[in-house]
């Protein structure tokens, strides 16, 4: 009998001897494996883009807000990309740091720049209410993703967000994460970083927050758009709530604090936004900010600026300006040492932003006189000297004009300059040489073209109001003129100083002749053209006036203070008739310089020693007799009338 044959039997030994843990270790392994398989193609794809984000946090840094202040370290402005001030980790609270760590990554101190607990919970969280309710996203990952990825919610940009948050784990401690974190995230209404949040939400600084105001202000972090106070209160209470409980259940509060800290009024500042006294004038420093940093240093370098101007004067040359109800500027300068300390480019700068002060090039009128004037009185002509005022006709059928239409006949210099007439101005030019003119002109800061021609005196070539301020300084300042300045000094965002701003005065016409051209445009104030200009101290300056009525012009100065006005209508249109600048633009200058100084005290011109003062005629310009009116006026020595009036006497 055969014996019965053994049927074979599949091998399935393996599987009953292989055990669930030796199944669950082979699965880890194959996913280990696909890991490191799915990181060398990913690396392959995306290995330009990550070692250039990789090489640029080696400069870790945010965008800082640029500020610009006056003279008294008052803030004028801020230039930003990103409304951040920069502070550091040890001037912001514990228990803001914890209020955030609770509220976005309570286990931050703990993992290597991912939360695999933190995603399992989150995980959980989610499936069990069918919806997002929780992110998985650690502040490292957020702090990679805000700085440099974009928002945009794709595959690889998760991939690269968890890269960079293990390499910037490997390049800082945990603190200076967190302090990067907290200066560099969103907050809404373009507020970056914790210090300016505060500011933006509640107008304090980081030590003055309460435990209120610093949950609400997590909770905004989550949802700017949606969560803002100034967008709606009600949810931004409600996330106020969630950072307050994950504080709770973390052990930073007892659930007695929370809800003491729950009935905590929330007092919002309101969104204010700084509205610049001087947009003009920050226009003007930001020209030289470009003109020595890149865009990205000024704008987002956090610089400090500490400028010339000085935010009184300014306010006061504001609202002159406005209230006037002409276009135009107003520009006010220290004559010592060229500090502008008042910049008004125009009525309305939201109308306009062009610069009406150092943009516009205008006609000045008599303004220029002063030139000529200073010319003849440094070539030995003087205040007396007789010019007969008297209709002239040129080859080229020429015939100017006084303002007038009038013409007075024979009368001394000063007397010519006081009235601005334009006839005894042609002949003054004519007898000193138009070179010899445009040349003391450009000598005393005049860099404008001129035209080499006889209408020189009366102000025809065009000129900015900058220019003819700053070289009226030298009448105020014993014939020195500084180089106009706007910035004393720029500092980094760690106090380093960058920049002095260099003081730069020259000697352009000799003292004598500065300090008597000083005491002839005083006469101008006090007896000619511009008595509406009076400031009840002394003081001189030049009214100018261009045909029909297009412009209108006053600079005067003190030996402490030049202030020049310009008004004109862009297109040129006259501002109407009789607008002359004894009439509009003289009152505006009193407007500007009597509020300017009076806390200062009253200083008069220095007269050299190389001056005479005398009484003279005042008809005559010759030594009085005892029936003539007297006037005293300087003289260079050697000019000195030596003939008795007898004029007045007959």
């Amino acid at each position: 009998m055969e014996k019965e044959k053994t049927p074979k039997r599949t091998r399935k030994f393996p599987v009953k001897r292989i055990g669930l843990s030796t199944s669950v270790g082979m699965m880890f392994l194959l996913g280990m494996i696909c890991g490191a398989v799915f990181f060398v193609v990913f690396g392959f794809f995306f290995l330009s883009d990550f070692k250039e984000i990789s090489s640029r946090i080696d400069n870790f840094q945010p965008s800082f807000t640029s500020r610009i202040y006056d003279y008294k370290g008052r803030l004028i402005d801020e230039l930003f990309t990103e409304n951040r001030e920069y502070v550091p980790l040890s001037d912001i609270p514990d228990v803001l740091r914890k209020v955030f760590i609770a509220s976005e990554d309570q286990n931050f101190y703990s993992h290597p720049g991912i939360d695999l607990v933190g995603i399992l919970r989150a995980a959980y969280q989610d499936l069990l209410n069918l919806k997002i309710v929780e992110g998985a996203s650690t502040i490292t990952q957020q702090l990679a993703r805000n700085r440099f990825l974009s928002q945009k919610r794709i595959f690889n940009r998760k991939i690269k967000e968890i890269l960079l948050a293990l390499l910037i784990e490997k390049k800082y401690t945990k603190d200076e994460i967190l302090e990067a974190y907290l200066n560099q995230i969103y907050f809404g209404h373009g507020a970056y970083g914790v210090k300016t949040a505060a500011r933006i939400y509640f107008d304090k600084d980081l030590s003055h927050l309460n435990l209120a105001e610093t949950a609400m202000l997590a909770g905004i972090l989550r949802s700017p758009g949606n969560f803002s106070p100034y967008v709606n209160l009600r949810a931004a209470k409600v996330q106020q709530k969630r950072a307050l409980r994950r504080m709770k259940e973390i052990g930073f509060i007892t659930p007695e604090e929370m809800d003491k800290v729950l009935e905590t009024p929330i007092v919002l500042s309101g969104l204010k936004k700084i509205a610049s006294e001087a947009p003009y004038f920050v226009d003007y420093v930001l020209k030289d900010l470009l003109n020595q940093f890149d865009e990205e240093m000024v704008f987002s370098g956090g610089l400090k600026v500490f400028t010339t101007l000085d935010l009184d004067v300014q306010e006061i040359a504001n609202k002159t300006l406005k209230e006037s109800g002409y276009q135009g500027a107003i520009l006010c300068l220290d004559p010592k040492n060229g500090n502008i300390l008042a910049m008004v480019g125009g009525r309305d700068y939201q109308e306009s932003k062009f610069n009406r002060a150092y943009q516009a090039l205008r006609q000045p009128g008599s303004t220029f006189k002063p030139f000529v004037y200073t010319t003849a009185i440094d070539g030995g002509i003087s205040p007396v000297d007789i010019f007969v005022d008297e209709p002239l006709v040129f080859p080229n059928n020429w015939k100017p004009k006084n303002y007038d239409k009038k013409f007075r006949g024979p009368m001394t210099l000063h007397e010519a300059l006081e009235q601005s007439i334009n006839i005894v101005g042609i002949k003054v030019l004519q007898q000193v040489g138009i070179d010899k003119a445009m040349s003391y002109a450009q000598r005393m800061g005049i860099h404008s073209p001129l035209q080499g021609n006889l209408s020189l005196v009366l102000g025809t070539s065009e000129v900015t109001l900058l220019e003819l301020a700053d070289a009226y300084s030298a009448f105020a300042n014993g014939g020195r003129v500084p180089e106009p300045l706007a910035i004393l000094k720029i500092e980094d965002s760690s106090g380093q100083v960058l920049f002095y701003g260099k003081r730069k005065v020259k000697q352009a016409i000799p003292t004598d002749t500065a300090y008597i051209m000083a005491r002839l445009l005083q006469g101008v104030i006090e007896r000619g053209t511009a008595r509406r200009a009076n400031i009840g101290r002394p003081a001189g300056g030049k009214t100018g006036s261009t045909e029909d009525f297009v412009d209108a012009w006053f600079v005067g100065f003190t030996p402490d203070l030049v202030c020049g006005v310009f008004l004109g209508n862009d297109n040129r249109d006259p501002l109407g008739p009789s607008k002359t600048g004894g009439i509009i633009a003289a009152p505006l200058f009193a407007k500007v310089m009597k509020p300017a100084l009076e806390n200062q005290p009253v200083h008069d011109f220095v007269k050299p020693d190389s001056v005479v003062e005398l009484a003279v005629c005042v008809k005559s310009g010759l030594l009085p007799s005892s029936a003539c009116k007297t006037l005293v006026l300087p003289f260079k020595q050697g000019t000195v009338p030596l003939n008795t009036c007898t004029q007045c006497s007959q």
